[in-house]
């Protein structure tokens, strides 16, 4: 019965993708009689049915800038409406295929029409920009001003969002996060596990972005904040934890009824589904940022301890992802292990064997990858700034085991500090 529910429904989700299809084969044949309005309906209902068709969405960001370019092609007048400039925004933000030069012109639009919003369409207009690497500081000082007044307006996942949203593009706005952080305190009990989770870490990557001058005190809402989530703490899963107690450490928010008691022990009943996820660059990823954030730690229990050592385990257990691991990630765990004081032979063996090929082989460089066309490894692809982070962790480790790494990352520096790429 289960097998026969599955086929039908894996059925079911084949016809539907070949209608999408046939409707986006069709919507590029007539998306150059569309006007304005009409575009930006088409564009909000493809990306709503999740369609990703590159050649689809450059069709429609095309023929929206022909528009702007030409107002009498808008068969309901030149002037646009702000329920369209909202329509577009997000479908190209859902679907994270756009037109760096599209998203910028709406910016002004967006400006010209700003009363004509709700707040909350300036909300996920906000976090639909932030998906997208446009520079558009102007939207955000817009956004900014206009909604500290009406964030009574918005839902828990808005508001969360919206931190979010400042965070990933690095904008700070005094007046609106304190709004935030008043509107938040006043409807915590009406906020679940995700959205607790998500204003956390906007709020930790803004506080990690300010100047000095700027540096706030927000500890009081973190403080609430923790207090709710720890209320619903069941319903996150391995990943969300690990996700919370590495917020927590950048917020340098330790108390110990939170970490030790609540975070800690819920992080160990569910090691098991990061452990899953075997050899897969996501697992390999979240076990070393939990390794990292527990050697944060200004003290150690006999708990987050005894999950470090598991954690260590876990890492040995699903070895190297198929895929190269993040350079980051590998620094991460040799510096967490240093700081933990468990400099576990194997696991750096392991490590050392992401930097190093296997034995008997050399270390593919940057210059020789570029000139020979080798396949490259890790020392050919990581940027100069990871090769530096990669660096610092070996150097702060003092087992014979990594000399063969810091050797070979000291080549490569050398080499592309006397280097000149290829023209």
């Amino acid at each position: 019965m289960k097998k026969s529910r599955l086929w039908m429904r894996s059925c079911l989700v084949e016809q539907r993708a070949v209608l999408w299809q046939r409707y986006a084969t069709r919507a590029v044949e007539l998306v150059d009689g569309l006007s304005f309005c009409e575009t930006a309906r088409l564009a909000a209902a493809f990306s709503t049915a999740r369609v990703l068709d590159f050649d689809l969405y450059t069709r429609f960001s095309n023929r929206t800038m022909d528009c702007l370019r030409n107002p009498g092609l808008n068969s309901a007048g030149p002037k646009i409406q702000a329920a369209d400039l909202r329509r577009l925004a997000l479908a190209f933000g859902r679907v994270r295929s756009f037109d760096t030069e599209l998203m910028k012109e709406l910016v002004p639009l967006i400006e010209q029409n700003v009363e004509d919003f709700r707040p909350r369409d300036l909300a996920r207009i906000a976090d639909a920009y932030a998906r997208m690497p446009v520079q558009s500081p102007e939207l955000f000082a817009l956004v900014a001003d206009a909604l500290p007044a009406y964030l009574y307006d918005l839902e828990p996942p808005e508001l969360a969002g919206l931190c979010r949203s400042f965070a990933q593009v690095a904008i700070y706005s005094a007046d609106l996060v304190d709004a935030l952080c008043i509107e938040v305190r006043k409807r915590l009990r009406s906020f679940g596990a995700h959205e607790c989770l998500i204003f956390l870490e906007g709020l930790s990557h803004l506080h990690a972005g300010l100047d000095e001058e700027f540096n706030r005190s927000d500890t009081d809402t973190i403080a609430d904040v923790a207090e709710q989530l720890v209320r619903v703490l069941s319903t996150l899963g391995a990943s969300e934890l690990v996700r919370a107690f590495s917020t927590f450490v950048r917020l340098d928010h330790y108390e110990p009824q939170l970490m030790h008691n609540r975070l800690v022990p819920a992080l160990a009943l569910k090691l098991n589904q990061l452990q899953q996820g075997g050899s897969s660059g996501t697992s390999f990823t979240q076990l070393t940022e939990l390794l990292h954030s527990l050697s944060l730690l200004p003290a150690q229990s006999h708990a987050s301890a005894e999950l470090a050592t598991a954690t260590i385990t876990a890492l040995l257990r699903g070895g190297l992802p198929r895929s190269r691991p993040e350079p980051g990630a590998v620094a991460l765990a040799v510096a967490a292990l240093v700081q933990l004081g468990q400099e576990d032979e194997e696991l750096l063996r392991l490590l050392c064997s992401a930097v190093i090929p296997a034995s008997g082989q050399q270390a593919t460089t940057w210059g020789a990858t570029r000139a020979r066309g080798n396949v490259p490894d890790m020392l050919a692809l990581a940027s100069d700034e990871e090769l530096m982070q990669l660096r610092r962790a070996f150097g702060l480790c003092s087992s014979a085991t990594v000399v063969a790494a810091q050797n070979a990352l000291d080549r490569e520096l050398t080499v592309r500090e006397t280097t000149q790429p290829l023209q």
